[in-house]
């Protein structure tokens, strides 16, 4: 008898493109024009740190010096920066890859996340590839206060799912809120108390759009077991280089503890690249001003947004964008957010996203890229602005 392969669950079966994807394929293909302001690889964008070649290409880098923790000179360097100890700092190849760290630290097979929702898809499949359950936690929308997590909703699934961690992005990927200061009081007080572990992804913390710009970092928080994840993917623009870190921080044993089972997952990883490593002391100086010349450039298309959608008696709005790199557009649901997603890209030549893809409740939402060229971004939000006026004529 014979039986055929079963793989494993982990990997959904339904291994087809979405619809906007696959258009978006076919008008390349046929060489029509897109204005792309979904895009978020800023290596497209015209988007370059200073002196990465000249970085790069250090000689300690043909020497092969491996360390769990990444090479003690990137994490001093490191530390300067953040103001922590190098001790405190695990270097990882990115922030993805830390993730299935500490899912593989912090959860047994079924054990439970929780996960932001509005939120950034790709932790649905980082948590199942380690066999872990996310589960979403509400966050709200209040105009023109922003966005505000459902504090009380999140805290009765925590205890009731028996949750180990809880992923704080900070700011939130689409939505652009930072964790308000009553927010973190109730959820590390929480995770005092019910045994759970934070996650703080801040890789968008520096880019402070609408607010006060002075957010503050989980990095050191001492009341809980703490992770904060950063990198180069956004802090210089440079996911090519593949160099992400973790800083640890909580109660001194659970600390310990933590530090030394984290040690033996990334020794079995190695991942870090010593050019990358090398390099970073070298990076590190160039980045506040790196990150002030790309805020100049989002709060430029921010403002560019908001006058072409936003005059008096519009039926637009573009919601509140505290940080980070997408803004929000709430429209009229004339149609699902889908159908008007493919209805912008093969009538308008415009690629933005659909809300459902970042598991918006309902329809009305379309997310855009603020790291697009000026130039193209306004051109696109006014093709954007033509069509979505044409639909709502008719």
């Amino acid at each position: 008898m014979s039986h055929s392969l079963r793989f494993s669950t982990r990997i959904s079966s339904t291994l087809t493109e979405n619809r906007l994807t696959e258009l978006a394929s076919r008008l390349k293909n046929e060489g029509r024009m897109v204005l792309n302001l979904a895009e978020s690889n800023p290596t497209r964008c015209g988007l370059q740190a200073p002196g990465v070649l000249e970085a790069l290409a250090l000689p300690e880098s043909l020497v092969y010096t491996p360390d769990p923790r990444g090479l003690i000179r990137a994490r001093k360097a490191l530390g300067e920066r953040l103001l922590c100890k190098p001790e405190e700092l695990f270097l990882a190849a990115s922030t993805s890859e830390a993730y299935g760290w500490l899912f593989k630290l912090l959860c047994d097979p079924g054990d439970a996340v929780l996960v932001p929702k509005p939120g950034y898809p790709l932790f649905d499949y980082l948590a199942g590839l380690e066999g872990v359950r996310a589960l979403p936690y509400a966050l709200d929308y209040r105009h023109p206060r922003g966005w505000a997590i459902d504090i009380d909703r999140l805290l009765l699934d925590a205890a009731r799912e028996k949750a180990k961690a809880i992923v704080l992005i900070n700011p939130n990927n689409p939505t652009g809120s930072y964790i308000r200061a009553d927010e973190r009081v109730r959820i590390v007080e929480a995770c005092a108390c019910l045994g759970m572990a934070i996650i703080a992804d801040e890789v968008f913390l520096p880019y402070a759009l609408e607010d006060d710009g002075a957010q503050r970092s989980f990095g050191g928080e001492s009341a809980c077991l703490c992770f904060t994840l950063d990198g180069l993917s956004k802090l210089l623009c440079l996911p090519q280089l593949k160099l992400a870190w973790l800083r640890l921080s909580g109660p001194e044993a659970l600390l310990a503890e933590a530090s030394a089972r984290l040690e033996i997952i990334a020794d079995a990883y190695l991942s870090a690249g010593a050019p990358a490593m090398n390099a970073l002391p070298s990076l590190l100086p160039a980045a506040d001003g790196f990150v002030l010349s790309l805020q100049k450039r989002m709060q430029e298309n921010m403002a560019a947004l908001r006058g072409l959608f936003e005059e008096e008696g519009s039926p637009y709005r573009v919601l509140r964008c505290e940080g980070g790199w997408t803004a929000v557009l709430e429209c009229p649901r004339v149609d699902s957010d889908e159908e008007l997603a493919l209805g912008l890209l093969l009538h308008a030549g415009v690629l933005v996203h659909p809300g459902y893809l970042f598991e918006f409740e309902r329809d009305g939402y379309l997310t855009i890229s603020l790291i697009v060229p000026p130039e193209q971004f306004r051109r696109g939000a006014a093709a954007m602005r033509g069509y979505l006026d044409g639909l709502l004529s008719l």
